[in-house]
């Protein structure tokens, strides 16, 4: 790597409580001082603009890749924890490039196709009021712990298989996984995270064996099947993406409701226009994930030598896409900083774009929709009972810690 000419203090490592509760006015000074620059700190680039994200993440010139990455030197990739996570890592199909990528996504994803999602509507709206009808008498309840955990994670484990007695301990797999997320290098959290991984496949071994003999109508079955098929599926692949799905599959949802949720109440002239007019839904929900993207950064490694903003980006180099910055642009979009819920044409990157757009992007819509539209329909006059609001750690992920509302 060349000496970059562009380097700014990053805010994202190691970030304030000030930052993660409003990185926005730092994201808007990045775009316009340096919307490319070097973090000495985290030995990464940081890259804030929607075209040059929108960009990287359509160029196979950037992949993906943990082992290729030069952001930690040879010595550290040799540490037992270190090498743990990147062996692990390597078999989820986030982290794959062509041609695995393509053979592993191919297998999971008829389950999450706009079809087979939209036949779940019912069910979801089933999950959705049963909730609400828990907390009805109550005349309170905390938007995150009540509703926005529940309903995904729910749902993504009874399409998986996993059994509704054990559902409750996936909220700890999943925290010791976020927490592995954050950008940068600390053996202590990627230990955390390497037994949360551990913890959670030695969880899912039985149950993928129960399902060789026993097969169900459920994820875990059709992986099974297609692993003992040969050469489509290996048992650590089979495992390591089961983790993937199931993490993935609540923890951007449950942001994504509870960011929708903070983002009307801050907003009552929007959040009427919804109560009136809840045809809105789908360019709501676009909008709530534009506005407050459920996750902020997402990274790539340059496969090659590469000219961005007249920085060299040497091979190997780690760049730090901010989503959350790109989705604020007022070079692509017109108001940025404004909630607009009939916002229409919003390609936000929320789910990011080109070959690793988020595979359950159609079943997190779903969610969001239905979430919204039956809140406001059993409890129309939501209000907030604390102005107080804190964003979740690690950055990477972002939602409120807890939402407490009257009704």
């Amino acid at each position: 790597m060349s000496q970059p000419s562009a380097t700014l203090e990053d805010p994202v490592l190691h970030a304030s409580p000030d930052f993660i509760n409003n990185p926005y006015p730092t994201f808007a000074r990045f775009r316009n001082e340096a919307p490319v620059f070097w973090s000495e700190k985290g030995k990464y680039w940081i890259v804030t603009k929607y075209a040059d994200i929108q960009s990287i993440l359509r160029d196979l010139h950037y992949e993906k890749g943990l082992q290729n990455a030069n952001t930690l030197n040879p010595i550290v990739k040799m540490l037992p924890p270190v090498k743990e996570a990147i062996k692990s890592r390597s078999t989820w199909m986030l982290n794959q490039n062509p041609p695995d990528h393509t053979r592993l996504r191919s297998l999971v994803n008829r389950a999450f196709t706009p079809t087979m999602v939209n036949s779940m509507r019912g069910h979801i709206e089933d999950i959705a009021n049963r909730l609400l009808d828990d907390v009805a008498q109550k005349g309170e309840m905390d938007i995150v712990q009540d509703f926005a955990f529940p309903l995904p994670v729910t749902v993504i484990a009874e399409m998986l298989g996993v059994p509704p007695e054990d559902r409750h301990i996936i909220k700890g797999y999943s925290q010791g996984l976020t927490n592995g997320l954050e950008p940068g290098f600390d053996i202590g959290r990627i230990t955390r995270a390497n037994k949360a991984v551990q913890e959670f496949e030695d969880y899912l071994r039985p149950l993928v064996e129960e399902r060789r003999k026993n097969g169900k109508n459920d994820l875990i079955s059709a992986l099974v099947s297609a692993e003992e098929q040969g050469d489509k599926l290996s048992m650590e692949e089979l495992l390591g993406n089961c983790v993937l799905m199931l993490v993935a599959g609540h923890e951007t949802t449950v942001n994504l409701i509870g960011n929708s949720v903070l983002a009307l109440l801050n907003n009552p002239n929007q959040m009427q226009m919804l109560k009136d007019q809840p045809e809105l839904c789908v360019t709501a929900v676009n909008e709530f994930l534009r506005y407050e993207s459920p996750v902020q950064t997402v990274k790539r490694l340059a496969a090659q030598e590469l000219q961005l903003h007249g920085e060299k980006i040497g091979v190997g180099d780690t760049l730090l896409l901010l989503l959350g910055s790109a989705n604020r642009d007022p070079e692509h979009y017109q108001n940025a900083d404004q909630l607009d819920i009939t916002r229409a044409d919003n390609k936000h990157l929320a789910f990011g774009t080109g070959i690793h757009h988020c595979l359950g992007s159609s079943l997190a819509e779903v969610e969001g929709q239905i979430a919204i539209t039956t809140l406001l329909k059993r409890f129309p006059n939501l209000k907030m009972k604390s102005q107080k609001v804190e964003f979740k750690f690690p950055f990477a992920l972002r939602g409120p810690k807890e939402l407490l509302v009257t009704f």
